[in-house]
């Protein structure tokens, strides 16, 4: 509970979340260099687009594969101040070491250890945020701290380009490896007596510690899997990411490839500040979904009202990608692209927010599920992007397997966002 009056103090949740948004920046950058320096490693290692789809998935699968451990041992860990940069700590090193590889196979693992240290990111990101905000902001934090994502997938092209271009790509990687040992210092400067700033803080880490179960129940691992895939609420947030997640990773994996195979764009500075435009209206559309949401709620329509209103707004813009495939323009496949990572952000904002709405008890197991899910799949859907565009030398269709993706998160949305299995509070 607060006991001071100072500035930090009162606003301490935002210089929480601003920590939180530079570790989701990181986590990004980190994970974005690949796909961004992928034509100048392509050439040096001779890969295909077969193999190109093997390095951009193995990342994803080791990261959803580990999200099914990492929810329930941040729910019930004691010292997140500790355990959260020895995270970021691992992530960054094995993000420098690609920067030292010697072959294709060395890179490929390294991709897979970065996915078991990024999994902790968003599952501790969120439980945090669902302890100190409360229910009208969580849906604009949950978008702040993500836009971090797409600020660092805006800042990726210029720097990795650059870098390929002027040097050589593994610069990149080096660079991007040692910034996340920066982080440290802020994080272990703000994120101090959780306890005695944030009023649920204390009671949800008891009820985390104990297990989060009804009574009667047992607190292992099993009881709490268990009690989470009982929940529709879980399954509807689940099935959302199904329909969006792709999207997001095929944006910020594959977009540089689109460019440069697809529309004959070369790989330069010129392609680099495309891409950024592209994904600064990533950031646009958290930033806008979640002030939306808040602007609605505080004029009277529910919480959970209001997020639909918003998700159907941002399943408008995701239908602009239908109009890709049939354009001849690069400048007009831009707008197009924009509007449509656009409705991506506002959507996934408010998808963040569902995920603390489930069981307030076990947010960080309930993230981790269904990260495990949605980019499980997800990695299937880039890895057989690599496959597809490898035998036709066609993007175009991928572009309508998206839509058709969007829809039915869209639906999902509509199906399940009712209050008895999404509990906003």
């Amino acid at each position: 509970m607060n006991t001071t009056h100072s500035f930090f103090d009162r606003q301490w949740r935002w210089f929480v979340l601003g920590t939180l948004f530079l570790a989701t920046f990181l986590n990004y950058f980190d994970r974005q260099m690949l796909g961004t320096t992928m034509d100048p490693i392509a050439r040096q290692f001779g890969l295909d687009n077969a193999q190109r789809g093997n390095l951009l998935s193995a990342f994803i699968y080791s990261y959803a594969f580990c999200h099914l451990f990492f929810g329930f041992v941040v729910d019930r860990f004691r010292n997140v101040r500790r355990f959260f940069p020895i995270m970021v700590a691992g992530w960054s090193a094995s993000t420098m070491l690609v920067g030292l590889a010697k072959s294709y196979e060395h890179i490929l693992w390294l991709r897979m250890l970065l996915g078991v240290w990024e999994a902790a990111n968003f599952p501790i990101c969120l439980m945090i945020i669902s302890r100190i905000f409360p229910a009208e902001e969580r849906s604009l934090a949950s978008g702040v701290f993500a836009s971090g994502a797409f600020l660092a997938t805006l800042a990726a092209p210029p720097v990795a380009i650059y870098f390929s271009t002027r040097h050589h790509w593994q610069y990149s990687f080096l660079l991007a490896g040692a910034l996340g040992f920066l982080w440290l210092a802020p994080w272990l400067l703000i994120f101090r007596q959780p306890e005695r700033r944030a009023s649920r803080w204390q009671t949800d880490s008891l009820a985390a510690t104990a297990g989060g179960m009804p009574q009667g129940w047992h607190a292992g691992w099993g009881a709490s899997l268990v009690h989470v895939l009982r929940q529709p609420g879980f399954w509807g947030v689940a099935l959302m990411g199904l329909g969006i997640i792709p999207s997001l990773y095929f944006a910020t994996q594959w977009f540089p490839s689109f460019f440069t195979q697809q529309l004959d764009h070369p790989y330069d500075q010129s392609l680099a500040f495309k891409l950024s435009a592209i994904y600064f209206m990533q950031d646009v559309g958290l930033w806008a979904g979640g002030a939306a949401v808040l602007w609605l709620s505080r004029r009277g329509l529910p919480v959970l009202a209001s997020r639909k209103v918003v998700i159907t707004c941002a399943y408008a813009l995701m239908l602009s990608v239908l109009v890709v495939p049939r354009l001849s323009s690069i400048n007009a496949s831009v707008v197009f692209l924009c509007l449509y990572v656009c409705g991506i952000g506002a959507f996934l904002g408010n998808q963040h927010a569902f995920k603390q709405d489930v069981d307030r008890r076990q947010v960080a197991t309930v993230a981790a599920l269904v990260g495990a899910i949605e980019t499980g799949f997800t990695a299937f859907v880039i890895q057989r992007v690599g496959l597809f565009t490898k035998e036709t030398a066609d993007f175009n269709p991928v572009f309508f397997v998206l839509a058709g993706l969007a829809t039915f998160a869209w639906v999902i949305a509509l199906v399940f966002g009712r209050p008895k299995w999404l509990r906003v509070q």
